[in-house]
């Protein structure tokens, strides 16, 4: 038979009792929390000894039970609890205090149950809503298109996704981790620039789901770069320049046929340094050879910033030689089919190795060495004057300078 004595901490508050009970010869206190003091189903607790239970009625004055940075390591007191959240703070049942505390003890020391919840609330029911990496890919796509991007750079956008989707395209995007980007980066068979620009397109991509809050964290963004080889820009040399320009203007016998329609545009780019998205847009209205200007509106021009490019003396005598009377100056706004013609056109002239934008790079060098000042080269080119003399500056002697500016039909 249980005996049952009654030995009270003062200063109990109304509903808050305490009872000291021996079970087999082992004695214990019950604290026992009233619907008064609860405002709900009364609570029990049983402690070893009495020490314990005035710490969980009073807690034990060493930190604040509501704002402890760990408040498992700290008895909270139910009186303090209560005077700050009412009778709110006994609305979790038995069994939710019971998960409660368990988590607290799983928890590493200096972690806080409302941080884990935080995290967790951000990665599996985002403000913003699950999203999968494909579906915030489309939407990306639909608002760049909506703000007036380029279809150009639209499809380079595409391209990109499109692998990206293959490994994550079914996955939350919030689920995307620093150690799975990495882990694809690495088993794939890139070169360090294709590597650079999917991570850069991955990295957009997060961004954007993060500021539709669709993710709690961009994890590309603390993915280091590839470092890229800083290796001069690949020109054309004055034999090549020559002999693309006569075999776009007169053929190569039995290998190419004369594509005059070629002509203006190829020269344009390689001596006034047009960007092939430029000269697939621009209009014979916006050459003026009279007044030796080509006019590069905004709405065509990758920066989206008007300018003026000079027409030189050679320039103005291939456009003489070229010139069509109205329209467009490329056979086709579609910088793809300008691209066809081209490398048809360098093969037959015996260019093997056709260097990247060569035509833009080309103008650059040449244009660099004969006026020895990156700021009107930036200006003539719609770029800075840092990348012109880090990219073009001693690229060519002064003798082949001389000789590229001289070539006419």
């Amino acid at each position: 038979m249980r005996a049952k004595s009654r030995k009270p901490i003062a200063g109990l508050p109304s509903g808050v009792g305490i009872n000291k009970v021996v079970f087999k010869d082992s004695p214990y206190w019950r604290v026992r929390l009233g619907k008064r003091f609860t405002g709900g189903e009364v609570r029990m607790r049983h402690f070893t000894d009495l020490e314990a239970a005035r710490k969980y009625i009073f807690g034990d004055g060493q930190a604040d039970p509501i704002h402890s940075p760990h408040p498992g390591l700290v008895q909270p007191g139910v009186v303090g609890i209560r005077r700050k959240l009412g009778s709110q703070a006994f609305d979790l049942t038995s069994s939710q205090l019971g998960e409660a505390q368990n988590a607290f003890q799983r928890l590493p020391k200096g972690v806080s149950l409302t941080n884990i919840v935080d995290d967790w609330l951000a990665r599996c029911a985002p403000v913003g809503g699950v999203k999968t990496t494909r579906q915030v890919s489309d939407e990306f796509i639909t608002s760049r298109r909506n703000m007036g991007v380029r279809p150009r750079t639209l499809v380079q956008y595409e391209s990109y996704l499109r692998s990206i989707n293959e490994e994550f395209g079914d996955s939350p995007i919030a689920d995307l981790e620093r150690e799975k980007i990495e882990d694809w980066l690495a088993e794939s068979d890139w070169s360090p620039r294709t590597r650079k620009n999917y991570l850069v397109t991955l990295s957009t991509i997060l961004n954007f789901a993060q500021d539709r809050e669709y993710c709690p964290a961009n994890p590309a963004s603390r993915i280091e770069r590839p470092i890229l080889d800083d290796k001069p820009p690949g020109i054309l040399t004055v034999a090549q320049a020559i002999a693309l320009l006569d075999a776009a203007h007169k053929g190569v016998g039995k290998k190419l046929k004369p594509k005059p329609q070629m002509v203006p545009g190829i020269a344009i780019g390689l001596f006034a340094g047009l960007r092939r998205s430029e000269i697939c847009a621009l209009d014979w209205t916006e050459v003026n050879v009279r007044e030796r200007y080509i006019e590069v509106k905004a709405a065509k021009s990758k920066t989206r910033q008007r300018r003026l490019v000079s027409i030189s003396d050679n320039l103005a005598e291939w456009l003489k030689v070229s010139r069509g009377k109205k329209g467009r100056v490329a056979p086709s706004a579609n910088q793809d089919v300008f691209g066809e013609h081209l490398k048809e056109i360098a093969q037959a002239s015996g260019i093997k190795e056709w260097p990247h934008n060569a035509l833009r790079h080309s103008f650059g060098s040449y244009f660099f060495s004969k006026s020895k000042d990156e700021n009107r080269t930036a200006a003539e080119m719609g770029n800075s004057p840092a990348v012109v003399f880090k990219h073009y500056r001693a690229l060519v002697t002064k003798e082949d300078q001389e000789r590229f500016w001289a070539i006419t039909p």
